[in-house]
């Protein structure tokens, strides 16, 4: 059984620093209460993008607010990242980290990543594809989908609204991931109510009993520009069973156990591996 940890966290905007000492105190937190495997949000060191939403404000206080957002992004082979795989291996966990992140060669570039961490080091490193509207003002998108060898199966990440885009998730099972794992920033107006209180785990179940996979789902808490971040993280299990589900927007940190053995038992009773027909899609699949 994978002990694993949601962080439903807050983040400040554009304080990397204040957000990474947060981080690590609550890495020391679970991995003291059992931990293996713990999951922060998108952009968790520098919030999010400004204006959140296209005509919005820009509510920080800065000049220029992309020179400032990748004054906040971590290096890739900085002293952020270097901490974050010491921590790791101190408390011999595994992290999942939205994290904004400069390119390695190119001044000015930024994108839009979650990090797979351990103790030995940076596991994996996938960039989220499918940009979400005033995201592309300021992050490259990626251009591939990677799994990663962990806890003796792989394991696969995307961020947010790739959500939506069902072709990812059904990759990272292909390349043999048993746990999917979506870290969020998503939001809607703070005025407004919630119209959907279910809404994340109808996507997670959805995604999980498609591919038979262990779906772990990690969205933020707080608020800024006239949004609320929607909160209710959740992990669904490949047969759709709620592991676990938190039903409000504050901070909180949600546990559930993964018992990889459900992964087969789903799929090899279900059939929906076997009963594919890739090459009748492949006729309709021609862009």
């Amino acid at each position: 059984m994978i002990a694993a940890s949601l962080v439903q966290l807050d983040v400040e905007p554009l304080a990397p620093a204040a957000n990474f000492r947060r981080i690590h105190d609550i890495v020391a937190a679970e991995a003291g209460q059992g931990a293996q495997l713990i999951l922060f949000p998108e952009l968790s060191n520098t919030g999010y993008v400004e204006p959140l939403v296209p005509g919005g404000p820009v509510v920080a206080d800065v000049p220029h607010f992309g020179a400032a957002l990748y004054e906040a992004c971590a290096a890739p082979d900085g002293e952020e990242i270097r901490a974050l795989v010491a921590l790791a291996a101190r408390h011999r966990v595994h992290l999942v980290i939205g994290l904004g992140l400069r390119d390695a060669l190119r001044a000015g570039v930024m994108r839009n990543a979650s990090l797979l961490i351990g103790p030995e080091g940076v596991l994996g490193d996938y960039t989220k594809v499918h940009q979400w509207q005033n995201e592309k003002l300021f992050f490259t998108g990626g251009d591939s989908i990677e799994t990663c060898p962990v806890f003796g199966t792989r394991l696969g990440m995307q961020i947010c609204y790739d959500i939506r885009f069902p072709e990812i998730t059904r990759i990272l099972a292909l390349q043999g991931a048993s746990i999917v794992t979506c870290v969020w920033a998503s939001f809607g107006p703070e005025t407004a109510p919630v119209a959907d209180e279910g809404l994340f785990i109808h996507r997670a179940y959805t995604r999980a009993t498609e591919n038979g996979v262990f779906f772990l789902s990690c969205n933020r808490s707080g608020s800024r520009g006239g949004q609320r971040f929607f909160g209710r993280s959740c992990a669904v299990a490949p047969d759709g069973r709620v592991l676990g589900a938190l039903d409000h927007d504050r901070e909180d940190v949600l546990r559930v156990g993964i018992d990889l053995a459900e992964v087969a038992r789903y799929r090899s009773f279900t059939g929906i591996w076997a009963d594919r027909a890739p090459a009748l899609y492949a006729r309709y699949l021609t862009p």
